[in-house]
């Protein structure tokens, strides 16, 4: 019992972590040239890169904590779908 706990804690973290790199990357993309293609995250970011920041860093952070507590083997698959992400993020910095 006690590993499955510590097991979907490290989950849990490597959403954060992920979701605070997907930030720092997609930030970093757009400077070069990069579209964002979520609607609401692109508008966050013409009007200002912190406010981007803040909004993505709070709204994930509370998703991942309501997930953690409602659904919380739905954390592995999450973390995945980021961990994808970042590696897709990885393709600008090395090819853009």
């Amino acid at each position: 019992m006690m590993a499955k706990h510590i097991n979907l804690l490290v989950w849990f973290f490597i959403c954060h972590i992920a979701n605070l790199l997907d930030a720092i990357f997609t930030l970093n993309a757009v400077s070069k040239g990069v579209e964002e293609l979520n609607p609401l995250m692109a508008y966050l970011i013409e009007q200002s890169p912190i406010l981007f920041f803040i909004v993505k860093i709070v709204l994930f952070g509370l998703a991942i904590d309501l997930l953690a507590r409602r659904r919380p083997t739905w954390l592995r698959p999450v973390g995945y779908v980021y961990i994808m992400v970042l590696v897709w993020h990885l393709s600008f910095v090395f090819f853009v």
